[in-house]
């Protein structure tokens, strides 16, 4: 029995491969595989596989599957981590307020109106950058900065942001995703800033530091100004500049800086104004003076002195002043402030010279506040066509009369004034060129010097001061509007 069992396993086998050679291979079906699975010979064993293991189809989707995973290794995001950063809201948002009034309202490039954020260890700062390539603010301000790190992402949109936090502790924190595909060299890279706050986080898109516009330095000894002098200097001229871009040169403030005075002057061609400030101010110590006695001079754009204007805090005692002749930049430095620009090329007209010729022989004092109001009230009656506004100067009366005349109605107001008993002049002015410069003036009364109606008006202050210790002269020139009538 235990002999004859195997012959005749073995005769089976060789019946069975005799009947195979003989016959065509025919594959088997799923149902007959596993019915003829007790058949198969116990020499040879099967390795479990798919039905279409063996066949080309199959070996070609291993291989494109081995392609795609090794696809997929590659594509997978690497993230470079960049500034980690603690500051305060209320010092971020003044500073990104700041800085933000150098967007251009209308960029030519997209990372023009973005702001440049660079945080330093070494300091413990964040510097933050604006520029439209004519104006450029620097501000920064103290924070924890746990990682150094630099991006760029629209200065508009992190302002909305920061405005609305609570205040307290922001955290910032950016990164740059790069990926890169197997058959393609070049590596996209995507940069956001992380913000987060008590109440949420927040995510923007960015754009890296290398693209942005590179910083001038400006080579040139700073200069210390009294901010109170510069900023009521400035204040007396800086309406008299032109708003039309034909008349390149006159869009700016002429400055004049000579020893111990500055002097500003403002004019689009219709009036002229001029003031003279000393540049030691009415502190205790003493200012650091031009080292050359030559007059340095230049023409700053009109749109970066109202920005210095308005930015400058009254409180700073001293502003310093940079100008490099070679380059003809120009920056001005208090704080953590720096505001930088290109000064305007081109010869200013000599406005001194062309105002000497006159000679005014009349004087009128007015009390500024009521000259202003009854120049307001009678602005509601000025159109596009008609700006014009008569003036009757009346010695016998002791008054000048103020009136306008339109189609669509007419105002007349009376204004008490100090004059020659003897003065009886009429003349024509612009009414907004009047009004700016009566405001302009920073004292309690306007002394006007006239001669006679085609010549121009000089207005000077008078009365009460707000700085009376502030060595100042303002002059305000305003040409006269001609009657057709004669």
């Amino acid at each position: 029995m235990t002999q004859t069992a195997p012959k005749q396993r073995l005769n089976s086998a060789k019946q069975s491969k005799q009947t195979s050679a003989a016959t065509p291979k025919i594959e088997p079906t799923e149902n007959e595989g596993a019915a003829n699975g007790a058949e198969t010979p116990v020499g040879k064993k099967k390795k479990p596989a798919s039905p279409n293991a063996d066949t080309p189809t199959a070996s070609s989707n291993k291989r494109t599957k081995k392609r795609s995973t090794k696809s997929k290794l590659k594509s997978q995001p690497l993230i470079e981590l960049g500034m980690e950063v603690v500051c305060e809201q209320t010092k971020f948002f003044d500073a990104l307020f700041l800085v933000s009034c150098a967007t251009p309202a209308k960029p030519t490039h997209p990372i023009l109106a973005n702001v440049l954020m660079i945080a330093d260890v070494a300091t413990q700062q964040i510097h933050l950058t604006v520029t439209d390539l004519a104006l450029t603010i620097q501000a920064s301000f103290e924070a924890q900065v746990l990682l150094k790190g630099e991006i760029t992402v629209p200065v508009q949109i992190l302002l909305e942001i920061v405005k609305h936090c609570p205040n307290g502790h922001i955290s910032l924190n950016s990164q740059i995703q790069m990926t890169q595909l197997a058959d393609d060299d070049q590596q996209s890279k995507v940069y956001s800033l992380g913000l987060s706050d008590a109440d949420g986080k927040y995510e923007i898109r960015g754009m890296g530091a290398e693209e942005f516009p590179p910083a001038h330095t400006i080579d040139a000894t700073p200069i210390s100004l009294p901010t109170t002098g510069f900023k009521d200097g400035l204040k007396g001229v800086i309406y008299a500049v032109s708003t039309d871009e034909n008349k390149y040169i006159l869009t700016g403030v002429h400055i004049q800086l000579a020893q111990e005075k500055l002097k500003f002057i403002g004019t689009d061609g219709h009036r002229v104004a001029t003031t003279e400030v000393s540049t030691q101010g009415i502190g205790r110590k003493s200012r650091k003076q031009v080292a050359s006695p030559e007059v340095i001079q230049f023409t700053i754009p009109g749109r970066v002195l109202k920005e210095l204007a308005r930015n400058l805090d009254d409180a700073v005692e001293c502003i310093h002043l940079l100008y490099d002749a070679q380059s003809h930049r120009l920056g001005f430095a208090w704080q953590d402030i720096m505001l930088k620009c290109q000064c305007l090329e081109g010869t200013y007209p000599d406005c001194e010279q062309l105002l000497a010729k006159f000679s005014f022989d009349q004087e009128v004092v007015i009390e500024k506040a009521l000259l202003v109001k009854a120049l307001e009230r009678l602005a509601v009656l000025t159109d596009k066509k008609e700006k014009g506004i008569y003036l009757q100067f009346d010695g016998a009366l002791q008054q000048l009369r103020l009136s306008i005349e339109r189609e669509f109605g007419k105002g007349d107001q009376v204004v008490v004034a100090h004059l020659p008993p003897e003065m009886s002049l009429n003349i024509q002015f612009n009414l907004k060129y009047l009004v700016e410069a009566a405001k302009a003036i920073p004292s309690s009364a306007i002394k006007i010097h006239l001669q006679q109606s085609d010549h121009p008006a000089m207005l000077v202050p008078y009365g009460d001061r707000p700085n009376p210790k502030a060595q100042m002269s303002m002059r305000q020139f305003l040409l006269p509007l001609y009657n057709s009538n004669g």
